[in-house]
């Protein structure tokens, strides 16, 4: 698909703000920012159409944009002291689709990028390929990050279950 007229717009929205929605509240914790970071994505990649590299696919260029933009949104809360300590809780609160409030915990826990990697590894099922254009990274790092994101999921969520107990 290509990015000319508003009508492209409009498609673009109706197939990848879902997707995009779910992405940025994984990697933000909140679905508020989210919706923001979203329509802020939609706007960049309007703006950017002409720049966009006709090798990338439109997904993976849609979900840099996302990545960059939410990664942006974390650091001017993070300039303005406004990082909950509790970002883990937000995202449970939240009720990350896709994922149990446990879940959605462990995922706070992670860095940035590798909630970024679970999510469109799982949520989204990427390729390691398609994960690699987004992030511009050879994709057996990611390989490797997804890895290990799973095994530090485990133990939180292992950790977790036995609080419980």
């Amino acid at each position: 698909m290509e990015l000319r007229t508003e009508s492209d717009l409009e498609q673009l929205v109706r197939q990848y703000q879902e997707p995009l929605l779910r992405y940025c509240t994984g990697i933000l914790g909140n679905s508020a920012d989210a919706e923001d970071a979203v329509q802020i994505t939609f706007i960049k990649a309007w703006k950017k159409r002409s720049s966009r590299k006709k090798e990338n696919s439109l997904k993976s260029w849609l979900f840099r944009i996302a990545y960059r933009t939410s990664v942006d949104l974390l650091r001017s809360r993070k300039s303005a002291d406004e990082i909950p300590d509790n970002l883990a809780e937000n995202a449970a609160e939240e009720g990350e689709a896709g994922f149990s409030e446990e879940t959605a915990a462990a995922l706070g826990a992670l860095s940035v990028l590798d909630r970024a990697i679970v999510e469109e590894r799982i949520l989204e099922e990427m390729s390691y390929e398609e994960m690699a254009e987004i992030h511009h990274l050879p994709a057996g790092t990611f390989r490797r990050r997804y890895s290990r994101a799973r095994r530090k999921l485990q133990t939180l969520l292992t950790k977790e279950d036995k609080q419980n107990e």
